[in-house]
């Protein structure tokens, strides 16, 4: 029987290891909702903008291959080579691979396509224009990090950060700006493992690449909820 017991706990703790770390907050999406195209009326517009960036670590591995004298390893074992012996190490570096995003520009067009919008046509006329800028983040947050990790024993993460999209909207015939604003989302995550230390570290939920992500798309659906809204009333009147 105790054996049965001493397995089940052991299962358990395997199954815990191996569900990694667990995101045990994370901010909520608002609502936006997309003003549609008036109707009978072919509203014409393009997208520019929308660029973003996404950083991976590629990693390379090296062997190299060094000469020594005097006692050595071979195959773990302690030996006295009494001369000259090669040793060979491995190392691993990580190199930054920056790559574009095009996810948001299609996200944009999806949204105004769905309201009725026109984006196949080369007379547009209006055009949307976004700019990512961010993170941003504040003293108050790097003390809560901090409180978060000491509080935990360095099995907890918190990571927060504020993006911003800058919206323009462009009449085409003049290229005057009939639109300007700035629209922030804050993003906060926390999470936990039951490794210390190496559970928050590899959890992907909280890393810039991930809070990235899911803030651009926030900041879209916002943006193209202002966009939306503007073109529907300008073209409904």
């Amino acid at each position: 029987m105790m054996q049965g017991y001493s397995l089940r706990i052991a299962t358990a703790a395997a199954a815990l290891l191996a569900a990694g770390c667990f995101t045990i907050h994370h901010s909520e999406a608002p609502g936006a909702g997309m003003a549609r195209a008036p109707q009978g009326r072919d509203v014409r517009v393009a997208l520019s903008g929308f660029e973003a960036t996404v950083t991976t670590f590629l990693p390379v591995h090296t062997q190299t291959t060094g000469w020594h004298s005097g006692v050595g390893y071979d195959r773990h074992t302690r030996r006295d080579f009494g001369g000259l012996h090669s040793e060979t190490w491995s190392s691993t570096t990580y190199i930054p691979q920056v790559n574009e995003d095009h996810t948001y520009v299609k996200q944009a067009a999806d949204l105004l396509e769905a309201a009725g919008f026109i984006l196949a046509t080369t007379n547009a006329q209006y055009t949307v224009d976004v700019t990512f800028s961010g993170p941003v983040v504040t003293n108050g947050d790097r003390v809560a990090e901090g409180l978060w990790i000491i509080c935990s024993l360095l099995s907890a993460d918190y990571s927060a950060g504020e993006w911003t999209a800058r919206l323009k909207i462009r009449e085409t015939s003049s290229g005057r700006v009939v639109l300007m604003k700035d629209i922030s989302q804050k993003c906060t995550v926390a999470v936990w493992g039951p490794i210390p230390v190496f559970s928050p570290l590899a959890a992907y939920e909280s890393s810039e690449n991930a809070m990235q992500a899911w803030t651009f798309g926030v900041l879209v659906d916002l943006a193209m909820a202002e966009a939306t809204a503007y073109i529907a009333a300008a073209e409904g009147n």
